[in-house]
């Protein structure tokens, strides 16, 4: 368990770091989801190059992927404010 305590740890580091640097997340779902898309397809594409092109690099699929993992948490919290304040009196 202790592990995954560290992958939360890590994707909560890059969350704040992400949205200390980009303090605006678009309010269109689509938006949103197209940024955890484009975080998503860096992942995919380190590796693709760590399995069949490039140089072998676990820290590059590994660093992709907490970035994923922060994208994906930053979506969810903006979409559950919308829902929120979509469903206020």
């Amino acid at each position: 368990m202790a592990i995954l305590d560290e992958y939360w740890e890590e994707i909560k580091v890059e969350y704040d770091r992400a949205c200390e640097k980009f303090p605006k997340w678009p309010r269109d779902e689509v938006h949103g989801a197209a940024i955890v898309g484009e975080e998503s397809g860096e992942l995919l594409q380190a590796a693709l190059d760590h399995r069949y092109y490039r140089e072998k690099s676990y820290d590059k699929m590994r660093k992709e992927a907490i970035q994923t993992g922060a994208m994906v948490i930053r979506f969810l919290l903006e979409i559950d404010a919308q829902k929120i304040l979509s469903e206020a009196p």
